[in-house]
């Protein structure tokens, strides 16, 4: 999963300390971006942010956040943001942010040139602009999309470019249809992938099983944008393809667990896990118990079946 570079700029541009950052994967090299931002000490300045074609979203964390807005040619606006409250920012004009309070939030940069590129696979031909909701709102569907990142933010490792994937474009579907200045009609999939589409994807995947892959290398196997592979991809076989993947790295845990010699760590390994905590915390999560205490009942029920299985004369 893509988390360097980017976290490292946000340090040199906000002066923040070491933001962890997820990146999406971008076939036209302008990603959505994840990050984690905070500061303990109220006063903190974040000055001199530069333009760019993008858009920024904040969702705060903390109770009360506080703070002041200066763009040249515009009067200064003191903000106040409860834990919660979204502030979307158009970063096409340079400003200075002076935080009052603390701050702690997830956030999200969009360039607009992947929104355009996004709008245009689903069929606009239309330049693409967004109007934001007024400062302080709530979007339950972006709020919830940004936290679902929350865990691989603390723990990157946990993570996978599959999901950052498929969050980065449900917020870009989300941002246009909901505030694009022009209406953005998306092609609807009716149908999924081609026989020969579903094989080549399933086939990557399995491929890949210990390694990190993206929607972007899984599309371009089939012939396929990002958006449209991962919308017929779900519609063939009802998982998005992260679940897809995690669903047979475990299956593999499993048969490995069953029948081979192989430690814990090294199916882990085998399976495309960080490591042994991880591969713990993905099966608890599906299984219901660690692996150790699944493969200790399952191979004390196979030993018992033996037992009590009469021998043929």
């Amino acid at each position: 999963m893509q988390t360097s570079g980017h976290g490292a700029a946000l340090k040199r541009r906000l002066g923040l300390q070491k933001p962890q950052t997820l990146v999406a994967s971008a076939p036209n090299g302008r990603p959505i971006t994840f990050s984690h931002l905070r500061v303990n000490s109220p006063g903190q300045g974040l000055y001199s942010i530069p333009a760019e074609t993008a858009y920024s979203i904040h969702l705060h964390l903390r109770e009360i956040t506080s703070f002041e807005i200066r763009e040249v040619g515009r009067a200064n606006r003191k903000e106040l943001a409860k834990a919660g409250n979204l502030i979307f920012a158009d970063r096409q004009s340079p400003r200075h942010v002076l935080f009052h309070t603390p701050f702690h939030t997830l956030r999200s940069h969009v360039p607009l040139p992947a929104l355009q590129d996004f709008a245009e696979e689903a069929g606009g031909r239309r330049q693409v602009f967004l109007r934001p909701p007024s400062c302080g709102s709530d979007d339950p569907i972006v709020r919830h999309l940004l936290l679902s990142l929350s865990p691989f933010l603390e723990q990157p490792e946990d993570g996978s470019s599959l999901f950052v994937d498929h969050i980065a474009l449900a917020l870009q579907a989300h941002l246009l249809h909901t505030y694009a200045t022009t209406a953005i009609h998306s092609q609807s999939v009716r149908r999924g992938l081609a026989p020969w589409q579903e094989r080549r994807a399933k086939e990557a995947m399995n491929a890949s099983l210990d390694k990190d892959t993206s929607i972007a290398q899984l599309a371009s196997e089939c012939g396929l944008s990002s958006s449209h592979f991962a919308r017929a991809f779900k519609q063939t076989t009802g998982w998005p393809p992260y679940r897809w993947l995690l669903e047979r790295r475990l299956e593999t845990a499993q048969d490995l667990l069953l029948n081979s010699q192989m430690s814990l760590r090294e199916i882990a390994s085998a399976c495309g896990f960080s490591d042994q905590s991880h591969l713990s915390r993905a099966f608890n999560q599906r299984v219901g118990t660690s692996p150790g205490a699944w493969q200790r009942i399952r191979l004390g029920q196979r030993k018992a079946v033996t037992r009590d299985t009469p021998k043929m004369l």
